[in-house]
């Protein structure tokens, strides 16, 4: 029978609220040993959860938690940069126009590409011994600040 197999209840609790757990459980042994296993607040709880966490077969599962967790964010990961490459060739060279024909300013979809560019950039980040570096904030002293102007419409007599 594998580790995994003999796992009870609130190990299998304790494991997930330590590996996958938001604030305050995530990385908090004595949190999640304290809730998982329903133990009252005592000087020994931060003992015995590191005794836990040091038995094999919890070992074992927390292995196999973050196996899952590093591969839900790879495919996350790929979803969001295709994602963003299909928002950046889309909205780099668009041409819109509102309900009336009039053609809409593409200072807007610009400022969305480059948006997408950068969360691109910080996703996979440039050494920046191989370009130069490149800031754009949208304000400050380094950053590109992009104004959007829209076109007059009210109609001429």
């Amino acid at each position: 029978m594998s580790a995994v197999q003999q796992i009870t209840k609130e190990e299998r609790i304790f494991c997930e609220l330590f590996i996958n757990g938001c604030a305050p459980y995530a990385g908090n042994v004595a949190k999640c040993y304290k809730d998982a296993f329903h133990k009252p607040e005592d000087s020994l709880l931060s003992h015995e959860a590191k005794m836990k966490l040091k038995e094999p077969h919890i070992v074992e599962y927390i292995k196999e938690l973050e196996a899952q967790s590093a591969e839900e964010a790879k495919d996350m990961k790929r979803f969001l940069t295709a994602n963003l490459k299909h928002i950046i060739e889309e909205t780099s060279s668009a041409q819109y126009t509102d309900r009336k024909g009039t053609k809409l300013s593409p200072a807007a979809l610009r400022s969305v590409a480059v948006s997408a560019s950068k969360a691109l950039m910080e996703m996979y980040p440039v050494k920046e011994a191989q370009v130069n570096k490149l800031d754009i904030n949208g304000g400050g002293e380094a950053g590109i600040t992009f104004n959007v102007i829209v076109p007059d419409q009210t109609p001429k007599k």
